[in-house]
């Protein structure tokens, strides 16, 4: 994929992906939004503004919107895009900053990003779009996902976990960028950010797309989120220090002072990950009764849904007892102590 791509042949991909799109103009403090649908006119408004300041391109599908396919409109939220068409993977070097990058900085850069596409292609993901943002190299994958909190949260999943991997105190691995109302570089524009030096100078930013460029199968994203959320789940142990104030009491009859539901559930091999505050994702019981596939069945990242909790009510816990595994139904998860719990620690019948 040596061969550079047109600036007309990025936008033209951008148009059929995303229906419409927002190009924004920074000059100085100056910010100038439009929206287009022609792939004529915002040609031609990027190719008039491309003389100074700095070119970016909306990345996802928004919902509906007028359109005057001229520099007018506001510039786009979070909240405004109904599809997430693009995952951007933005490495740049660590550098001062304010400044652009040198060739030696930009290199390690480049090295970086083709090791995580190599990684990612032995998983199955296609081949994305290659890209030089001017200070940075980026892998741009084309997906079709819907933005709602379930894609957030399996993509915050995502991008932690390759920031891990990928970045460090040479190059760092972005992951501001999946917001769904993310701008990026136009391709084919001048980075001028920070000053013009012969060490540091300002760069065309470019980008190659594939001959066949694919978008990834859903499961592919959420099998590596997944992945992903496992590694970066607190350590059970965590869970059994003192109970914070507000949190949900347990009913009915055990040893809860000695009772660590996250180390009985990661024990018989049911733990997902933590969600946020007191909320923990576990595999359910009946799973395979779900209309929505889940994680732990190969499926989409999913959050249960009402069909999916009718599957449980009136489920007592000698119901979830009997679905468990033949070796599983009597081992007790040990305490965060190291020690054995109490016998009756398992005849606990639910934490609300």
């Amino acid at each position: 994929m040596s061969q550079l791509s047109s600036t007309r042949d990025y936008l033209g991909w951008a148009l059929t992906d995303c229906g419409l799109i927002e190009l924004r103009h920074q000059d100085g403090g100056r910010w100038a939004t439009g929206w287009f649908t022609d792939l004529d006119a915002l040609l031609q408004e990027a190719r008039a503004r491309a003389g100074t300041g700095n070119l970016y391109l909306s990345l996802n599908a928004p919902k509906p919107r007028p359109v005057a396919n001229s520099m007018t409109g506001s510039p786009i939220r979070d909240e405004d895009v109904a599809w997430i068409t693009r995952l951007p993977f933005d490495l740049d070097p660590e550098r001062p900053t304010g400044v652009c990058a040198t060739d030696e900085e930009l290199a390690a850069a480049f090295e970086r990003r083709n090791a995580l596409v190599a990684m990612l292609g032995k998983l199955g993901w296609p081949l994305p779009l290659h890209a030089k943002s001017g200070n940075g190299y980026h892998a741009l994958y084309r997906v079709r996902l819907p933005n709602n909190a379930e894609t957030r949260e399996m993509l915050a999943h995502l991008y932690r976990g390759l920031a891990g991997q990928f970045g460090d105190n040479e190059v760092a691995f972005d992951t501001s960028v999946r917001n769904p109302g993310r701008i990026l570089r136009l391709y084919g524009s001048i980075n001028r950010k920070g000053p013009d030096t012969p060490e540091r100078p300002h760069r065309e930013s470019t980008c190659c797309i594939p001959p066949r460029w694919q978008q990834i199968p859903p499961r592919l994203i959420a099998r590596l989120a997944e992945h992903y959320a496992r590694q970066q789940t607190p350590r059970p142990a965590a869970a059994a220090a003192e109970r914070p104030a507000g949190s949900p009491t347990p009913t009915g009859r055990g040893d809860y002072a000695s009772l660590d539901v996250v180390a009985w559930f990661a024990a018989h091999g049911l733990y997902r990950g933590h969600i946020r505050d007191h909320l923990h994702a576990v595999t359910c019981p009946w799973s395979e009764e779900h209309s929505t596939p889940s994680p732990a069945n190969g499926g989409r990242w999913a959050t249960p849904t009402p069909s999916v909790r009718s599957r449980t009510a009136g489920r007592s816990r000698h119901d979830r007892a009997a679905r468990l595994p033949a070796g599983h139904r009597r081992r007790a998860a040990p305490r965060s102590d190291g020690r054995a719990p109490p016998a009756d620690a398992r005849h606990a019948d639910r934490v609300g």
